[in-house]
């Protein structure tokens, strides 16, 4: 598919992160395949982590897919690992959008910089359902992202942990909170944005399966959440 008069160059270039959780990757695939203004690079978190600094320039937004839960950055050794915590730390150093996705949240417990980013102080895991019809609420319809949308339902895994912070806990800006739920098995937020250092970040706790990646309202938000972080919307 292609857009009427979009050169590639016009398109967004979204660096996305995956690894430490196994996922559908021909229905991930398909999902940023249906998005004609994006070029998507797929990579695991251990070389998007070397190339900071070389490579990262060519990105306009970094969307983390990945889910390092258990202690450790990364599976290569020192090396690997000083690479990952480094790179952490470096978003928000520039202007490039960053967009935290599902098992995303839960990644990096330590990292006090990802709970920044996330804007989540304590991201500890309380509950996790999957298999759960789920209303979407349309928190803020003035926001770039959820302008003109209604209301929607669909199938996703839910999590339970804290809701995002307000500012004083980071030195930064409260998260716009876009999207909720009233599903007592969720989080109450679904979908936040905020200003995270020099970044302009969107958090979205759906998008677990590929009943998700197929859903059109989810794509919508995320496409439009791709072209919010990058500057290109809004």
């Amino acid at each position: 598919m292609h857009i009427k008069g979009m050169d590639k160059t016009d398109k967004v270039k979204v660096a996305v992160v995956f690894q430490g959780h196994p996922y559908d990757v021909a229905g991930f695939r398909g999902l940023f395949d249906r998005m004609p203004d994006v070029d998507y690079y797929l990579q695991d978190l251990e070389n998007w982590a070397i190339d900071t600094g070389k490579c990262w320039n060519q990105y306009d937004v970094h969307l983390f897919y990945n889910m390092h839960y258990w202690g450790r950055y990364a599976t290569r050794g020192q090396r690997a690992e000083m690479a990952v915590k480094g790179a952490i730390d470096h978003l928000g150093e520039t202007e490039q959008g960053v967009i935290v996705l599902h098992h995303a949240l839960l990644a990096f417990p330590d990292s006090e910089n990802w709970s920044a980013v996330c804007n989540i102080k304590n991201r500890r895991l309380r509950g996790c359902d999957a298999g759960q019809t789920v209303t979407t609420e349309i928190a803020n319809p003035d926001h770039p992202i959820t302008r003109g949308l209604q209301p929607w339902t669909m199938t996703d895994e839910l999590y339970v942990i804290d809701e995002p912070t307000e500012p004083e806990h980071y030195g930064q800006r409260s998260s716009d909170i876009l999207l909720t739920t009233d599903h007592p098995k969720s989080m109450k937020a679904l979908g936040w944005a905020h200003q995270y250092r020099r970044s302009r970040v969107f958090c979205y706790e759906s998008g677990h399966y590929y009943l998700v990646y197929t859903d059109v309202m989810f794509q919508t938000v995320l496409n439009r959440a791709i072209r919010w972080s990058a500057g290109r919307l809004g």
